[in-house]
């Protein structure tokens, strides 16, 4: 079959090229060849395009375009409906959530979806949160190495952390979010003229700490904390040489008073009444900024706003912003708080 080669860079420019002028032979893969890509040509693609060679490879056949084409035919059609179409996928693990109608055959589902996707370990049904944590309660139904575990490496702009879905909350979601916070930092640090110290009473495993801390020159210090000890124990791998321990953020100003010029605040529905206990973890006489998320009615943003500003009624507030990032339902929004402030010292 005739493929037109292509810088690898330049790869989805001209599929897509190809495409628009209908010389794109579908249902047939791109051949890998170093630093240059072949894409196949149907018969109506003419024998030269622009400047690059038309070479003949052997056609790489498509396989399936979903995991469930993979299942024996027989079996889908017992449940057409009800098979699932989406999944998350955190690392090398892909979890999803599997009707109870379904749950015989959970072992089809796992393989097929194995087979579907090449770079993924492990596969887990989702059976909801649960604890005081609220994490997940998940159940490997196939595994490529035989292990059980749910501990796998996220890759996130440039960063790899450790995570485990199964003992600590995490969302590749808000990624967006984190590297926000991390422009805030560099902005902040280019103020003061210094690296700075930050505090994440809230940190997880760490995902939004792991780029300040991999950010050459950023940080003079982070404290990090959190009341799950499971997530502990990934935070202290994912920020070595940096505080971490299992603590109350509502009493870690007790042990760390003073010590954030970027205090970081996650707890999405409960920030607001938590943030007069995180107020002294911030220096004094000096800019600082508050990063805060909630998940907020968003039209009482205005109230809202005259809350926080009772709560920092005895700091200078250099200014207040509330930007909805996202929806969560009808009305609420998960929205970023950030408070620039000068923070009094009151003794």
């Amino acid at each position: 079959m005739r493929h037109l080669s292509v810088p690898s860079k330049q790869t989805a420019h001209w599929r897509q090229y190809l495409a628009s002028q209908g010389w794109l032979a579908s249902g047939f893969g791109i051949h890998n060849l170093d630093s240059m890509r072949a894409i196949p040509l149907n018969d109506s693609a003419p024998n030269k395009i622009d400047i690059f060679t038309i070479v003949d490879l052997e056609a790489i056949k498509a396989g399936p375009k979903h995991w469930t084409d993979r299942l024996d035919k027989q079996l889908y059609d017992l449940h057409p409906e009800l098979w699932p179409q989406s999944h998350d996928q955190i690392g090398d693990i892909i979890i999803l959530k599997i009707p109870e109608k379904l749950n015989p055959y959970r072992g089809a589902i796992g393989q097929a979806i194995l087979e579907q996707h090449s770079n993924v370990r492990a596969v887990c049904a989702d059976e909801g949160v649960q604890g005081e944590f609220r994490i997940r309660k998940l159940d490997v139904i196939a595994s490529g190495d035989g292990s059980i575990s749910t501990q796998t490496r996220v890759r996130e702009h440039g960063n790899q952390f450790y995570v485990n879905p199964q003992t600590a909350y995490y969302s590749p979601r808000l990624a967006t979010e984190r590297l926000n916070t991390l422009q805030v930092a560099i902005d902040l640090k280019a103020y003061l003229g210094r690296p700075i110290d930050i505090c994440d009473p809230y940190a997880g495993v760490g995902p939004g700490l792991v780029p300040l801390a991999n950010s050459t020159g950023l940080c003079n210090s982070i404290t990090a904390a959190d009341i799950n000890p499971g997530a502990v124990e990934l935070l202290k791998q994912n920020l070595p040489g940096h505080w971490a321990e299992c603590r109350d953020a509502r009493e870690l100003s007790n042990e760390k008073p003073e010590c954030a010029d970027l205090l970081l605040v996650n707890l999405p529905h409960e920030s607001i009444e938590h943030l007069p206990h995180l107020i002294p973890l911030l220096k004094t006489n000096s800019k600082s900024i508050i990063r805060a998320w909630a998940i907020l009615d968003q039209s009482i943003l205005g109230e809202i706003e005259l809350k926080l500003r009772e709560i920092l009624s005895k700091e200078e507030i250099i200014s207040l912003k509330l930007t909805a990032t996202k929806s969560y339902s009808p009305s609420d929004a998960y929205t970023c708080i950030e408070i620039h402030l000068m923070r009094q010292s009151h003794q």
